[in-house]
């Protein structure tokens, strides 16, 4: 009697499915929404831009349609930074070539401002205008920037510090430490409102489908993984209404950067009422996490670990560092130490596992200049994981660190060159503080360390980098990182949990209810067991300019066969090298990652 009752319920569950994804007829797919209204504001301060580069911030009101709790009217409106060669047209439409990027988790458009004019200016000496469009996330419209445009006015970092970790007001306003529970209507902001506000954006730049041949989709890090989805993507919910598939919006193709495209990593899509039921079982799960996270867990944001605190205390280290580079830092004093920041600190920045417990060896409790300071936060032979940068290296005495690894590790006899090698290809066993708490230590830029030779760093002989290692300026990187002289941030404080939980679902199981548009999807194991399709799920039909950082975590994907075959390697680059490397490299060679990408916008499609 059981067996039969689950029989019953089994057949009744897969009819339901089945039911539930058979087509409907309809006269005319229906148009998913635009902005009504549009913003620009100039941008000026960077000198990176040169005079060949314009810059502009650019606010499109378009309410999501995804959002059912009461929000903040910033959060109506979508935006993004718009750069363009100064001799190439005004109209977007006229332009050879249009990139639409995605930055990386917890990161916003800001992060794209080094690489963002690079590109621009190497496709206009090759005679052709592109533009660059570095999007901003939605959820970037909860932050609060009042004491980084005090600060900036002010030219003194001590105002934002003041306003945002010691309750000061700034014109009658003080800084309000936003919880969880205040931020619930993120819980709201997941994949299906990222990749739609992404859509707005093309069709408000090119309103006419027959363009967007010349619309290239890329990303950074999480950007790069968005690129698949976006390219799989149906947004009008008929397949019948190409001007709304995704891949036909990204027409010249996608640019990964740091990361790469999939649409169905498990194959499930050639494997029928599986890939259904697969759907519904995992929607049921992915809707109680959402529920779970519009209650009041949709961001980082705890009593233990705050997301915003920890980005609030970089972004003041990088205006330090721009406004006073050279100063002695005072951060340790500005910047309280305590349960919001302290755990990600000591995991981040330890010199060994003590350190963990202790927190001796943390930057704070250096003497360093604010040039110093910052880049220890980020430097590859500094920090651990994979917020890390080339920046050059520390101007002082240094002690070599045990955590995560023991620096040496690849000249232990045959281990070394085999098993150790590789945390040694992702930034573990070559980090370093400075040897002494009492002297001050300054920083040398990225063209100012060693010269590479035939001693690897990091090896036990030679130096502790090379020139080949540092490609990044700290002085622009830390311009970039200061949110005080631009509309945008480098940092998005609070990323959304939905959007990630959403791309674990729409990638694996779980794609009904508004994942279920993910309709284009190729490749995948099942799909290359079953019917002989492609290993990797990679969007098919379209170009694919795949960037990786040589030294970045993200290659080992390759271990299990899920790269592109043709995806570029950037020999000595780590995870933020590829949109920040300096145009000036230390080889006498143009930047590698601006160059393939002007290059892979501008030539023919055949």
């Amino acid at each position: 009697m059981i067996a039969r009752r689950a029989g019953s319920l089994l057949v009744t569950m897969l009819a339901g499915i089945a039911a539930a994804t058979m087509p409907f007829a309809s006269a005319e797919p229906a148009r998913p929404g635009v902005p009504d209204q549009e913003i620009v504001t100039p941008i000026t301060g960077d000198p990176g831009l040169g005079d060949d580069v314009q810059a502009t911030y650019v606010r499109l009101h378009y309410p999501s349609p995804f959002s059912t709790m009461a929000h903040p009217e910033a959060c109506d409106w979508i935006s993004y930074v718009r750069y363009r060669s100064t001799t190439g047209p005004a109209a977007t439409s006229d332009a050879d070539a249009v990139l639409t990027v995605q930055p990386g988790t917890y990161s916003s458009a800001a992060n794209l401002d080094i690489q963002a004019p690079q590109v621009v200016r190497k496709a206009a000496a090759q005679g052709k205008h592109v533009e660059y469009i570095a999007l901003v996330r939605r959820s970037s419209c909860a932050e609060d920037r009042t004491g980084w445009q005090a600060a900036q006015q002010a030219g003194d970092y001590h105002v934002a510090a003041d306003y945002y970790f010691h309750d000061k007001p700034v014109n009658g306003q003080t800084y309000h430490y936003q919880t969880p529970q205040d931020l619930a209507f993120l819980g709201e902001y997941g994949l299906s409102l990222v990749l739609d506000d992404w859509r707005a954006v093309i069709e408000h730049l090119l309103p006419d489908p027959g363009q967007r041949t010349k619309m290239f989709c890329g990303g950074h890090s999480l950007g790069a993984f968005l690129t698949g989805p976006m390219m799989a993507w149906n947004f009008a919910g008929d397949p019948a209404a190409a001007d709304y598939a995704g891949f036909n919006l990204c027409g010249g193709g996608i640019i990964p950067e740091d990361g790469f495209a999939m649409t169905d990593p498990a194959g499930l899509s050639g494997t029928g009422l599986l890939d259904q039921f697969a759907s519904a079982a995992g929607g049921a799960v992915k809707n109680m996490i959402n529920a779970v996270l519009q209650g009041g867990l949709s961001v980082a944001q705890f009593p233990v670990l705050s997301a915003s605190e920890v980005l609030h205390a970089y972004e003041v280290a990088a205006m330090a560092a721009d406004q006073q580079p050279d100063a002695e830092s005072d951060l340790k004093t500005v910047i309280p130490r305590d349960l919001r920041t302290e755990p990600w600190m000591r995991t981040f920045y330890g010199k060994d596992y003590l350190d963990l417990f202790t927190g001796a060896n943390l930057p704070s409790d250096f003497r360093l200049t604010n040039t110093a300071a910052l880049a220890m936060d980020f430097d590859q032979n500094s920090a651990e994981y994979v917020l890390q940068a080339g920046l050059g290296f520390y101007d002082c005495p240094v002690a070599g660190k045990t955590y995560p690894v023991p620096n040496g590790l690849a000249s232990v006899p045959i281990l070394g060159p085999t098993l150790f090698v590789i945390p040694m290809r992702v930034g573990y066993g070559q980090n370093y503080t400075p040897a002494a708490h009492d002297r001050l230590c300054g920083w040398r830029n990225y063209d100012q360390v060693w010269p590479s030779g035939i001693d690897a760093p990091g090896i036990g002989h030679g130096p502790p980098t090379d020139s080949d290692h540092e490609v990044t300026d700290v002085r622009q990187f830390a311009h970039a990182m200061n949110p005080g002289w631009q509309p945008t941030s480098y940092f998005e404080e609070y990323t959304s949990f939905r959007l990630i939980t959403d791309m674990v679902f729409a990638l694996g199981l779980g794609r009904d209810g508004d994942l279920a548009n993910l309709q284009y999807r190729s490749g995948g194991i099942l799909n290359f067991l079953l019917h002989g399709d492609r290993w990797q799920s990679t969007p098919a039909g379209r170009r694919n300019l795949t960037l990786l950082s040589g030294d970045s975590p993200v290659q080992n994907a390759g271990l299990g066969g899920l790269l592109p075959y043709n995806a570029k390697y950037i020999p000595g680059y780590r995870h933020y090298d590829v949109v920040t490397a300096a145009e000036k490299q230390n080889n006498g060679l143009p930047e590698p990652a601006s160059s393939y990408i002007a290059a892979f916008m501008t030539q023919p499609t055949g």
